[in-house]
């Protein structure tokens, strides 16, 4: 069931007219149903995984808890920790391991080693919701909540069938205190129009720029021997349109649903692409798996018995001040390649979601000192200078999302080799053309992203920490008139210029494929 389909429109209005009518004490089993059903549309393999994720979930909380003793935790920690993580290496990334899945294959019923069993055998969404039940079995050992002894709440903590497919990531305290908050919540229309109207801005992204945009990203990524120069830029910068549409128009959709049965979920993008740094960039993008990996990844690392000594050595070789930054460099590393793994477990994801940015943070590290000395030189804080560094730090993102986009390395290699390369299609308007993107395209496309960026730089704040300003709250205040003509003119808009109905397959949200 796609999150930008009217099945899953009419799935949510049932849940919410049960959520709603029926008793207060009947919410948590109202959402619990139905998240299971959800993950049955899904298919087999995910109810058969969330279910397994769930029961290692709450095994593995109990038996992590400080009611038993360490040698018992730590085994118990380590055993569930390793088979969540070997399960999704296993399934999703088992491409990587080539000869062995090839068997694995055969085993199953594959003929000539075709993927018959694995195809299948995939779940949606694996990477967010093991990542999450993994941090809940490390909160339990770490002493950061008390295990759940109710098997069911654990169930819809893993299940949640909004976050399920795209996150964002959770933490058990946050989401079920979320969960608490909300048997007591009453039915208020407007917050059913404010997350509708999230919903409907989610809609708009993915159906009128992010599937338009991706007519052209497929041209060019499939024949870039064809689409050489500056044809290649052009695809990348599409593909960034793309995937920020894309993604974001995910989480508008899941937070806006959730909303809507009060319960709230962490925000997941804060205008990226205003990033100065690469460093802000993703403290803004894709925050919740930022925030996983640093707590549950980095910090341990750090904080590990092999790192402090390989401090205490640098300290001693190269002097305390340069010392201490071994260890953060190793941990940036592990972290990193953490990233770019789990986007997809191949070189291409490793290096464009993760080697390049800790290539890109740790530079800005060393020259932060020659930085800081030219900054007041050249008038740092004047609004031409932090225009320079958006625009710098989005051109570093698109030559990450040239490996990214590719399906290998050496593909993302040529791609880069195409920009250089002579002989190939001329840039003009019906070569352009050639991907579908005629002229009335193009003009939807152009003045839907200025709508996405209008709004962009309303919520945009220089603070990393700051929240953003609620488009929705802004347009709330002024009039519930104004509030819902936008809600109808989104509409209208999707139904008119979105990429859907009969004979047309709308791609799933990438980062669900994820």
């Amino acid at each position: 069931m796609s999150l930008v389909s009217s099945l899953f429109l009419v799935f949510v209005a049932a849940v919410l007219l049960l959520y709603y009518v029926l008793p207060k004490s009947c919410r948590f089993w109202v959402i619990l149903a139905a998240s299971l059903a959800f993950s049955a549309f899904l298919g087999f393999y995910t109810l058969l995984f969330v279910l397994i994720s769930a029961v290692l979930c709450y095994i593995g909380g109990l038996l992590a808890g400080p009611s038993k003793s360490n040698a018992l935790r730590n085994a118990a920690t380590v055993i569930t920790v390793v088979i969540n993580i070997a399960l999704l290496c296993a399934v999703k990334y088992y491409n990587v391991i080539g000869l062995a899945a090839e068997r694995l294959n055969l085993m199953f019923g594959a003929v000539n080693g075709a993927n018959t069993f694995f195809v299948y055998a995939v779940p949606v969404g694996m990477s967010f919701y093991v990542l999450q039940t993994t941090g809940y079995i490390l909160d339990c050992r770490w002493e950061k909540i008390a295990p759940e002894k109710n098997f069911f709440k654990v169930l819809l903590f893993s299940t949640y069938f909004p976050q399920l497919m795209s996150g964002p990531m959770n933490t058990y305290a946050a989401l079920s205190a979320q969960f608490e908050k909300a048997k007591e919540v009453k039915f208020d229309f407007s917050r059913i129009s404010d997350g509708a109207v999230r919903v409907a801005w989610g809609f708009f992204k993915k159906l009128v720029i992010a599937e338009r945009a991706a007519m052209v990203v497929k041209m060019i990524y499939a024949d870039h021997h064809t689409f050489t120069g500056w044809y290649v830029p052009l695809g990348v910068f599409f593909f960034a349109i793309q995937l920020y549409t894309d993604f974001s128009g995910c989480m508008e959709v899941v937070i806006g649903v959730s909303h809507m049965f009060g319960i709230e979920l962490p925000e997941n993008f804060n205008c990226p692409f205003f990033s100065k740094t690469v460093k802000e960039y993703w403290r803004r993008w894709h925050i919740t798996l930022g925030a996983w990996l640093r707590d549950y990844l980095m910090y341990p690392i750090l904080k590990s018995t092999p790192l402090i000594k390989i401090g205490d050595w640098a300290k001693a070789e190269f002097g305390k001040k340069n010392g201490k930054k071994v260890p953060t460099y190793i941990a940036l590393f592990i972290l990193w390649f953490a990233v770019g793994y789990w986007h997809g477990g191949l070189w291409n994801y490793v290096i464009g979601s993760g080697i390049l940015h800790f290539i890109y943070i740790v530079l800005g590290m060393i020259f932060e000192p020659l930085f800081k000395k030219i900054r007041p030189k050249i008038g740092a804080d004047k609004l031409w200078f932090r225009i320079f560094q958006s625009v710098r730090t989005f051109i570093l993102m698109l030559t990450g999302f040239v490996f990214f986009r590719s399906a290998t390395v050496m593909d993302a290699v040529d791609m880069y080799a195409a920009i250089f390369r002579k002989g190939g299609a001329a840039l003009n308007w019906s070569n352009f053309c050639a991907s579908g993107m005629n002229l009335s395209n193009l003009i939807v496309l152009i003045a839907a992203v200025l709508l996405v960026c209008a709004v962009d730089a309303f919520k945009y704040r220089p603070g990393e920490d700051e929240e953003p300003r609620s488009a929705i709250a802004f347009l709330r205040s002024k009039s519930i008139v104004l509030l819902w003509a936008a809600f109808m003119v989104l509409v209208v808009a999707t139904l008119v210029f979105g990429m859907y109905g009969l004979g047309y397959d709308s791609g799933s949200f990438i980062y669900a494929t994820i």
